[in-house]
């Protein structure tokens, strides 16, 4: 389980001491999730979400705070974070920031045709919103990460990865950088979106957010809302998710052209993240791992069988 910081009950209620959102019921540590601690916190007045940011600085944390709550406040499907009493948005536990969220009711999904064209429309709605939000900050895992993960990963990778990740950048390079953009979420796959009878309740886990190019974003919905069967992204799905997209952002021609090799670019950085994170945390049990090979596998068929029809 990936609780990272053990809470318990007299914790919990020291916290809700800085809030007016009512007094302890019950707490229990949710098991998804590979960088933070999180918990289900129920009080007398409501459900909420606690995260224990295990490796954020408090001085990152605005920017994402702020945009979740510029979001929610216009309307997008995104959980709000809370003000302490004193208009605060992070408290102390243990020397960590951590923060009080809206507990969306809802469940994770196995990505359908439906399920992928309500997160579409909402991701556009999402990139005009954030087009008015002020923060600025750089999207961590962008273009510039991926060439410090092949300089730093290089001696460590296989002869054929090694020869696979220098033909992505390769490629990558290529891509036009100049196109629009603004906030992304940088990370929006089925297990950061909750859904309920209503259709999409919200979209979670905003820690890779900053700013890039938006046709990335879209990029990286393809490779876990689009696949096919074999796990490879499926190009009808890809063009009803667009569709659906542009139904609330219409996209640029050079946007449109540059989402294959922005797929690629997608698939490349969860790759490299997913085998480090695999590196960092081999023979810990606590601990939610996902297979790198799977996005290894779509960066090497997308190299030879570039996405068409866009």
């Amino acid at each position: 389980m990936s609780v990272f910081t053990e809470l318990s009950r007299e914790d919990i209620e020291t916290l809700l001491d800085a809030y007016t959102l009512g007094h302890y019921a019950d707490h229990q540590g949710i098991s998804a999730g590979t960088e933070n601690t999180n918990y289900f916190v129920d009080t007398d007045l409501g459900q909420f979400v606690l995260t224990v940011f295990e490796k954020h600085q408090p001085e990152e944390l605005p920017f994402f705070l702020a945009l979740g709550e510029h979001l929610h406040d216009a309307h997008c499907a995104v959980p709000q974070p809370f003000r302490t009493a004193e208009g605060e948005f992070m408290v102390q536990l243990y020397g960590k920031p951590a923060v009080l969220f809206e507990r969306v009711a809802g469940q994770h999904e196995q990505p359908s045709l439906a399920h992928a064209a309500t997160v579409a429309g909402a991701l556009g709605k999402i990139h005009q919103s954030t087009g008015l939000f002020s923060g600025n900050r750089a999207h961590s895992h962008g273009i510039g990460w991926i060439r410090t993960q092949q300089q730093g990963l290089g001696p460590d990778l296989e002869a054929n990865d090694a020869t696979l990740l220098a033909s992505a950048l390769d490629r990558l390079e290529t891509i036009d950088r100049s196109l629009p953009q603004g906030v992304i979420h940088a990370d929006l796959f089925h297990d950061n979106a909750l859904f309920d009878e209503d259709g999409l309740a919200g979209i979670i886990d905003w820690y890779f957010a900053g700013i890039d190019l938006y046709a990335l974003d879209i990029a990286t919905c393809l490779i876990d809302w689009c696949l096919d069967s074999e796990g490879l992204p499926d190009t009808a799905k890809v063009a009803n998710f667009i569709s659906h997209y542009e139904q609330t952002r219409p996209l640029k021609p050079a946007e449109r052209a540059a989402i294959p090799d922005l797929t690629i670019q997608a698939a490349t950085r969860f790759w490299l993240s997913r085998e480090l994170a695999l590196r960092a945390h081999s023979g810990t049990g606590n601990v939610t791992q996902k297979d790198p090979h799977q996005m290894k596998r779509i960066v090497s068929h997308l190299l030879q069988n570039p996405l068409a029809g866009l």
